[in-house]
């Protein structure tokens, strides 16, 4: 017996308005970031609310995820899923290219959730904010006007270490920091900020780079035989130790012949000294550093010119 098209109809609205009165789905089905931050995972006891303003983010728009999760916060200061709500928050300014206002929602995160499950991702994302700012990114004030965040770049890296100190994260975040002012030829600061990974972090990834980087940061500082040379022996100190350390590695990119441009190096300077003492008439003085170069640097051709004078 075939049913009446009208009575069907009926009974498919009698059916859906049965459905609009049946309870939401139970907590379980409700999806958030998990420890990595991006992907989502089912737990229990998060709101829909986040769910929606990350579809919004993932969707390509992070103001509208940035409004509706504001406004979720603000309804629900005493949420057990806050750190959650604010992770996503410093997302959507993240995304939208609001990269300090982005840093500033992920330190309120971390302050007050320093236990989150989202802490590393957390410290990652701050990670990202600083090599875009050193790398001249832009930080736009009151939401608009651009100015130069390198100085909070480095702020913010410095916020890292001290955040966790001792991980494989704070040694890349000094990296970061040290390679940076080797760039920038500020080798001062570098010179001392691989310095500290090289003291602190002995197993990490990053040693080996920033032994070597530590002995190139040095000797870069060497200005000629008419400035201090004190920094040329600490930077043959420093070769030595890499090459001791990787001594294959160091034969490869020529260790020894940058150990011998520092000896020669060494051997000018005191030249230059020996010289300068015989020009003005104060032998014994000119002799003595003749001595000293003749019983140091014998095979350079520095000794060679004292022994000619």
């Amino acid at each position: 017996m075939k049913i009446p098209l009208v009575i069907m109809m009926n009974w498919v609205c009698f059916v859906m308005s049965l459905m609009s009165l049946w309870p939401d789905p139970a907590p379980a089905d409700v999806v958030v970031l998990s420890e990595t931050g991006r992907e989502w995972v089912k737990v229990s006891n998060v709101p829909k609310e986040l769910v929606a303003a990350q579809k919004l983010l993932d969707a390509g728009r992070p103001k509208k995820a940035y409004q509706q999760v504001k406004s979720w916060i603000k309804k629900n200061e005493d949420s057990e899923v806050m750190d959650r709500a604010l992770f996503l928050k410093a997302e959507a300014q993240f995304d939208r290219k609001l990269y300090y206002q982005s840093f500033e929602v992920y330190e309120e995160m971390l302050d007050g959730w320093g236990a989150s499950s989202l802490f590393e991702a957390a410290l990652r994302q701050q990670m990202e904010i600083a090599r875009r700012f050193l790398a001249g990114e832009k930080r736009k004030v009151w939401g608009f006007i651009p100015a130069s965040a390198r100085t909070e770049g480095l702020e913010i890296l410095d916020r890292v270490v001290e955040r966790w100190p001792g991980s494989e994260l704070a040694a890349q975040a000094l990296m970061m920091q040290a390679d940076y002012y080797y760039g920038r030829g500020r080798f001062v600061e570098a010179q001392a900020t691989y310095q500290i990974v090289v003291e602190n972090y002995t197993k990490s990834e990053y040693y080996e780079k920033a032994l070597l980087r530590n002995a190139e940061s040095t000797h870069a500082q060497y200005r000629g035989p008419l400035y201090d040379s004190g920094c040329l022996t600490d930077a043959r100190l420093r070769y030595e130790q890499y090459r001791a350390r990787y001594p294959q590695r160091a034969a490869d990119i020529g260790i020894q012949q940058r150990i011998v441009r520092i000896r020669w190096e060494e051997a000018e300077k005191h030249y230059e000294i020996a010289d300068f003492y015989r020009r003005t008439h104060q032998g014994e003085a000119s002799r003595y550093y003749a001595d000293y170069i003749q019983a140091n640097w014998s095979e350079t051709e520095w000794a060679k010119r004292v022994r000619g004078n």
